[in-house]
């Protein structure tokens, strides 16, 4: 009897060991290496459905922390939103579609996301200026909202895309300095 008692009892601080030494040798949250770190973190986002689409398409992000799908929202994800949609305007201006003002008021908001905003928000990200990394991410969203505004209905698709993409970025940055 005593035997069971002891060998249960061996198993039991093994187990208990383990357990420890999981949580204190991540910092963060424990979760499996699949998107559940991704769900979670893109269901505080204003778009989640979008947040999580503009995700699990990058290798390894099943792995990253919140840190890190910040930064592939902020850097590559609305880049890759914005680079579709000067496509779509590239075309429409070969196909002589809509008037050139707004195509060019178009092209011209999404030129500054490019070259402005998402520069500025990675560079403040990069510094630990997670409230200026926001405010990029914003500044990208407004733009895309604004190119619907100014041309409403041919890039309606591209648009909402940008800006649910940088809104959600915003969103997932404002958790890294909320606490």
């Amino acid at each position: 009897m005593k035997t069971i008692s002891s060998i249960t009892l061996i198993l039991s601080l093994q187990t208990l060991l383990f357990m420890i030494s999981i949580s204190s040798s991540n910092a963060k949250t424990f979760f499996p290496n699949d998107i559940t770190q991704i769900t979670f973190t893109c269901s505080r986002t204003p778009y989640p459905n979008q947040c999580v689409a503009s995700l699990i398409i990058y290798p390894g992000s099943d792995k990253l922390t919140v840190y890190g799908l910040a930064g592939v929202l902020l850097n590559n994800a609305i880049r890759v939103k914005a680079n579709t949609a000067i496509a779509k305007i590239h075309q429409l201006q070969k196909a002589g579609v809509g008037p050139k003002q707004g195509l060019a008021s178009c092209a011209s908001k999404y030129n500054a996301i490019l070259v402005t905003h998402i520069p500025q928000a990675n560079a403040a990200f990069e510094k630990g200026d997670f409230k200026g990394a926001e405010l990029g991410a914003i500044a990208a969203a407004n733009e895309a909202s604004s190119c619907e505004t100014v041309f409403p209905g041919h890039l309606t698709e591209e648009n909402t895309n940008s800006r649910a993409v940088a809104a959600d970025a915003a969103a997932v940055v404002k958790t890294l300095h909320r606490g």
